[in-house]
């Protein structure tokens, strides 16, 4: 009988405490949220973290620390909060997370990771019209970027493609004129992904 009221009072003495430790981080996050909503993103960040030291395990305090931070340009720092909120449990609007991170990846032209983090949205979001844009347009630039890297290494070794050009069989102005179509093409194609790419962009990030 002791012990039980011993429980209680004690329960009594630290209920104020605990109410003020989670009211607390509720002020942090409103705070943080103002801060970000009126584009006070160096103050968001600074919000967030702290919020996200009183609860580390909170997937959506790391998540709007990635928001935060990826406003800042701070895109690297900005996936490792993403990441950070999709390794806790629970996590809300999962798909979300993914989405930002491969906004996050595209910034920093990790294309591939990109890709792969707006396909895992989409499997959770099959819907997501940002998603599949986004998703689209990383995927054609990864496509020219591999594109790229494959014309370099046939400049860098012309004898792999021998047999198929077989140059004993042109004369020197048919292989220049030849040489000179394909950077037009190279040039006309970039070009236009690159006119694509500033008109269209990467879709805005999604908040929570």
């Amino acid at each position: 009988m002791l012990y039980r009221i011993f429980q209680v009072f004690l329960l009594m003495l630290l209920l104020p405490i605990l109410i003020g430790w989670i009211g607390n981080w509720t002020r942090l996050m409103k705070s943080g949220h103002e801060a970000y909503v009126y584009q006070n993103y160096e103050s968001a960040v600074t919000v967030f973290q702290q919020a996200a030291v009183d609860r580390p395990n909170n997937p959506i305090v790391h998540h709007n620390l990635g928001t935060a931070l990826y406003k800042k340009g701070k895109f690297r720092q900005a996936a490792n909060a993403f990441q950070t909120a999709l390794l806790k449990v629970n996590v809300p609007n999962k798909a979300a997370v993914y989405y930002n991170l491969g906004n996050a990846q595209f910034q920093m032209r990790d294309l591939a990771a990109a890709i792969e983090s707006y396909r895992s949205s989409l499997r959770l979001n099959p819907h997501d019209v940002d998603a599949k844009h986004n998703l689209a347009l990383a995927l054609e630039l990864f496509t020219d970027e591999q594109h790229n890297i494959t014309q370099q290494q046939k400049e860098n070794n012309p004898r792999q493609d021998s047999a198929k050009i077989e140059p004993n069989n042109l004369s020197k102005g048919e292989i220049n004129q030849l040489l000179d179509q394909l950077s037009m093409n190279e040039s006309r194609r970039r070009q236009e992904i690159l006119k694509k790419q500033l008109n269209t962009g990467i879709r805005r990030a999604k908040d929570w």
